[in-house]
C-alpha cells in the first residue's frame, strides 16, 4: 500500500488536516506529522540550532498522530530522514485556511511542506481552501485532494514538482469544473503600525487588508475567482532563462 504523509501549517489540531487525512485513508497508509502551534506565513525555515521534538497525539477521531515543535518543512524532513519505518511515496499538505495563490507560495509554509517533499524527490501536493472563515466547509477541498492524490499515486510527477490546489470557498453543486492553471498575481497593502509598549519601547506589527487579486484568465486567482478549483504546477527551478542570456551581454560579464 502506498506511505502518504499528511502535514500542514496550521497545526496538528486543524480541522483542515483531519478532513484531509479522512479523504486519503482509501488510498494508502496515513501518517500523520504535523507542526504543533500555528505555523502560517512562516515560509520555508529549516531549524538547525535547536533540538526537534516530537509527541505523540490523537486527533478528534482518535486516530494516533504526531506533532512537532519545528516547522512544516522541519516535519517533512522527519518524515522522510528516518522518524517512520517507511518514506512516504506521497506527501499531502492542508487543507490550509485561506487560499495560497500567486505570490502567496513564497510566504506559505503549506506549500513549503510540498516543497521540501519535492527536494527530497517525493511528489507532493499542497491544498488551499480561498477562505479564513472558521466555519469552512473542507469537505470539497478533501475530496477533489484525495482525487488527485489517487492519480498523482498512479502517474506520478516529473522529479522536484509539486501541484498547488486552491479551492473556491462555495458549496459543491457550485463549482464549476477544475482548470490546471500557472501562477497569478495578487498584492497586498501593507502597513507598518508603531505602537509602544507600557514601558514606552516601541514594537511593530506588520499589518493590512485582504489582498488585491489580479483576475486573469488562466491563472490560480482567476480559476478560484470564477468559481473553478485551480491546479498549479510548480517546479523547483526557479531560473529565470530569459534574463540569462540579457545578462550574458551585460558588459560586466564579458
Amino acid at each position: 500500500m502506498p506511505y502518504i504523509l499528511v502535514t500542514n501549517d496550521d497545526g496538528v489540531d486543524a480541522p483542515g488536516l483531519l478532513a484531509l487525512k479522512k479523504a486519503l485513508e482509501p488510498l494508502g497508509e496515513i501518517a500523520v506529522l504535523a507542526p504543533d502551534h500555528n505555523w502560517s506565513a512562516a515560509g520555508h525555515p529549516r531549524t538547525m540550532h535547536k533540538p526537534l521534538r516530537v509527541e505523540e497525539v490523537r486527533l478528534a477521531d482518535g486516530s494516533i498522530a504526531y506533532a512537532s515543535n519545528g516547522a512544516p518543512s522541519d516535519c517533512v524532513a522527519l518524515a522522510v530522514l528516518g522518524f517512520f519505518p517507511r518514506r512516504p511515496d506521497l506527501v499531502v499538505s492542508g487543507i490550509n485556511l485561506g487560499g495560497n495563490m500567486g505570490y502567496d507560495i513564497t510566504y506559505s509554509g503549506t506549500v513549503a511542506a510540498a516543497i521540501e517533499a519535492a527536494i527530497f524527490g517525493i511528489p507532493a501536493i499542497a491544498v488551499s481552501i480561498d477562505t479564513f472563515s472558521p466555519d469552512a466547509d473542507y469537505t470539497p477541498a478533501a475530496e477533489f485532494a484525495a482525487e488527485l492524490a489517487r492519480h498523482v499515486l498512479e502517474k506520478g510527477l516529473p522529479p522536484h514538482t509539486l501541484l498547488n490546489v486552491n479551492v473556491p470557498a462555495i458549496p459543491k453543486e457550485q463549482i464549476k469544473g477544475v482548470q490546471v492553471t500557472r501562477l497569478g498575481r495578487r498584492f497586498y497593502e501593507d502597513k507598518l503600525i508603531k505602537r509602544q509598549d507600557p514601558r514606552g519601547k516601541d514594537y511593530y506589527w506588520l499589518g493590512g487588508g485582504p489582498p488585491m487579486d489580479i483576475i486573469e484568465e488562466g491563472t490560480d486567482v482567476g480559476a478560484v475567482a470564477r468559481g473553478y478549483i485551480s491546479v498549479t504546477p510548480l517546479h523547483l527551478d526557479m531560473t529565470d532563462y530569459k534574463l540569462l542570456e540579457i545578462l550574458r551581454s551585460w558588459e560586466i560579464f564579458r
